[in-house]
């Protein structure tokens, strides 16, 4: 394909790439297999990207991909226990598509709200979700107990929480 095709699919895919991804970790549970099935998606996106019809909502189509790989996922994972039903990953592509302007925006606080923390804080939740460590491994990194680190993101993911209500409260003309 032309470069300005490559511009069009990124111009198309970008924005609609985080809910992708939420879906895609609501799904699965788990951050590695929400990376490794969304490199999926943009590749059976971008392959198809020929038969993408423009006059149409992008986001959708590519919740539908998302969806049709996490089912192909769910079938290699038959035998496990853990793997959520048809039903219940429907449930959640129509939830992750309802909800995909909200979560654009939550996200855009969140960055916000992440830029805003410092210190152990900050280098706890990078090494939890940039780097995707397990509490056990933060401890040991930070010679802090597992307890302690649990604790501390808890406090962590509340605060991001409280900061991201108060910036969409301010930015949808709510009290704050």
């Amino acid at each position: 394909m032309a470069s300005t095709d490559h511009r069009l699919f990124l111009k198309h895919f970008l924005p609609a790439e985080a809910v992708v991804k939420a879906y895609l970790l609501s799904a699965t549970g788990d951050m590695r297999t929400a990376d490794d099935l969304l490199q999926e998606v943009s590749g059976v996106l971008w392959e198809k990207f020929d038969r993408y019809d423009a006059d149409r909502s992008f986001r959708p189509w590519a919740l539908g991909v998302a969806r049709l790989e996490v089912l192909k996922w769910r079938q290699g994972l038959a035998r496990s226990r853990e793997v959520l039903s048809a039903e219940a990953v429907e449930a959640l592509m129509d939830a992750a598509a309802e909800h995909a302007d909200d979560a654009d925006e939550r996200l855009v606080h969140l960055r916000d709200c992440v830029r805003a923390v410092s210190g152990t804080t900050r280098q706890m939740l990078r090494l939890r979700y940039w780097e995707v460590l397990a509490v056990r491994q933060i401890a040991e990194q930070l010679s802090k107990t597992v307890s302690a680190i649990e604790m501390a993101l808890v406090r962590a993911r509340r605060g991001l929480r409280e900061c991201i209500e108060k910036k969409l409260a301010r930015a949808r003309g709510g009290a704050s």
